[in-house]
């Protein structure tokens, strides 16, 4: 009997080394096979892992996939949100309930082959010192729009942020603990994870993998979504907008000093007419325009302030599914599946 115990605390005290994030948007179609791959790619590896799926408010049928596969496999968690949040705060979700010492996220889409995870892996262990690795590839399979509005994001990333021209930002990474760590100590109403992590290291990797055509539906990124995300980059996670303002501001009023100055001038030597309305409504409509620039991103200042001095949640939960699993169950549902595949 003590001995029982005993096996059963040492593998209680177990960790879990892998945890997979994945934010799911009406994707119900692909979602069994995305388990399917990806269970089969980490029991491979043979280290104990739990694989975490939050439902951002999807319209179709995906909660009720997540739902069945939760409930058959107890190394899995469904999460369901009250509402569509994003897939900044659907991944911030996943990772707040993560229990490995390695953290990987990547889409629901199956663009993000889940073969590839072992590739990621194996660079950030061969780095000690790395504390991310991201996944980048040499043809992204995105529509036309998705790879202008990435990469406009991603100059907007080198510029604001300072990133190094060389690195590329993904949703498909690797993450040690740590790093999972901090992001939740981060409070903002409009998370970026790339820009999130840059702001706590700078030590970050690429690993060039496969990216796959998506196999249902259509990419949930718009026009719309991708300006909000940029915008979103902009003004979140720099302070360069209010230096900018800053040096519009000093460059009109040594540009008016100097125009009132000319003015004086003229109207001493009368030289002064009533032709030169035109300039003056110019004058003013430019002012006017960079006025109404600096009172737009002052609001945005002052309204994430104000979600954050009022202390919003990011996330409301709907319904979750899992999450008391144990690593007893993990090891469990792994021997049970490496008997049946040697069966």
């Amino acid at each position: 009997m003590i001995n029982q115990i005993d096996n059963k605390t040492t593998s209680y005290n177990k960790r879990i080394k892998f945890s997979i994030i994945i934010p799911v948007y009406n994707s119900s179609a692909i979602i069994k096979k995305l388990y399917i791959r990806l269970v089969s790619v980490m029991e491979d590896m043979g280290d104990l892992f739990e694989v975490i799926f939050v439902d951002d408010g999807s319209g179709d049928n995906a909660w009720g996939v997540l739902e069945s596969i939760a409930h058959a496999d107890g190394r899995v968690v469904a999460v369901q949100l009250m509402r569509n949040c994003g897939q900044g705060i659907a991944t911030l979700c996943g990772l707040s309930y993560a229990k490995g010492e390695l953290i990987i996220t990547l889409d629901d889409d199956l663009q993000h082959p889940p073969e590839m995870i072992p590739a990621l892996i194996d660079k950030l262990k061969s780095a000690p010192g790395t504390d991310v690795v991201m996944a980048v590839s040499v043809e992204k399979r995105h529509n036309f729009i998705r790879r202008a509005g990435s990469g406009m994001i991603n100059i907007m990333n080198n510029i604001l942020l300072k990133k190094d021209r060389n690195l590329r930002f993904s949703g498909f990474r690797a993450m040690r603990e740590p790093i999972v760590k901090a992001l939740m100590g981060m409070k903002t109403p409009y998370p970026a994870i790339g820009p999130m992590i840059l702001s706590i290291t700078n030590r970050i990797a690429n690993v060039t993998v496969r990216h796959d055509q998506r196999e249902e539906g259509n990419s949930n990124y718009t026009i719309g979504r991708l300006a909000k995300q940029t915008m979103g980059n902009f003004i979140g996670y720099s302070m360069l907008p209010l230096r900018l303002l800053a040096i519009f501001g000093a460059v009109g009023i040594a540009a008016s000093l100097i125009y009132g100055i000319i003015l004086l001038l003229r109207y001493i030597m009368g030289g002064v007419s009533v032709s030169g309305w035109i300039t003056l409504v110019l004058l003013l409509l430019i002012m006017s325009g960079f006025n109404f620039f600096a009172f737009a991103v002052l609001g945005e200042y002052l309204v994430r302030i104000f979600h954050l001095e009022t202390n919003k949640d990011q996330f409301i939960l709907r319904n979750i599914i899992g999450d008391k699993h144990n690593v007893a169950d993990n090891e469990d549902a792994m021997n049970s599946n490496n008997i049946h595949r040697e069966s």
